[in-house]
């Protein structure tokens, strides 16, 4: 990649040598990479700033294969976090609760019935699908969670969280949409959160 933008992709997605990881296809960081150049954005900061670019004007894209975030990805321009949104098969399930015991956010339960899902504690980490000995728990969504505007420096903030869960093609939409709004607006100084700060997150989901 140019001096204009950084991509890091966690080791999980890069060599799947990590338990925790879920699947990323192997182009996904060269999909990425080609997103930002055919935005325009390293000729954008050529033609402003010529060949000297610093660091901090550098665009960063930060995935993880799971919640853990080694890559960072909470204070990056944008992070992404690989998703799996679990259902459970109720009629099949032998209510063992191995996914309870498993998960490490406390959002499976069992009340006696059937297994519970409480959506807002769910990290939609994949741990369950992955623990259930019955196979009766799935991802009825994999894909990307995604945050943007994470930041460091004087000023610094995680990344806002978009709402949803994103499939590569969506979530490579919105890097090069961010992208778009950064150049639109542009500031020298400026970074990309502190500008999304001020238009609203709403409008990386916009057409």
């Amino acid at each position: 990649m140019s001096n204009t933008a950084s991509v890091n992709i966690c080791r999980g997605i890069e060599g799947g040598e990590c338990r925790f990881a879920l699947f990323v296809a192997e182009d996904f960081a060269d999909r990425i990479e080609k997103v930002v150049e055919e935005t325009g954005w390293t000729d954008f900061l050529k033609n402003r700033f010529g060949e000297n670019i610093n660091r901090h004007k550098m665009f960063t894209v930060n995935g993880s294969a799971c919640p853990n975030g080694c890559s960072r990805p909470h204070i990056s321009d944008i992070g992404l976090i690989r998703a799996c949104v679990p259902v459970v098969d109720h009629e099949n399930c032998i209510h063992c609760e191995e996914c309870v015991r498993a998960c490490p956010d406390k959002a499976m339960d069992f009340d006696g019935d059937r297994i519970v899902i409480t959506r807002e504690k769910c990290l939609v980490c994949g741990y369950c699908v992955s623990s259930c000995p019955t196979e009766v728990i799935s991802c009825a969504r994999n894909g990307w969670r995604v945050l943007a505007g994470g930041r460091l420096g004087r000023h610094p903030g995680l990344g806002t969280e978009l709402p949803g869960v994103y499939t590569s093609d969506e979530a490579l939409a919105i890097i090069a949409k961010a992208l778009n709004l950064w150049m639109e607006n542009y500031e020298d100084g400026e970074r990309f959160g502190r500008i999304m700060d001020r238009l609203g997150y709403e409008k990386l989901l916009e057409e």
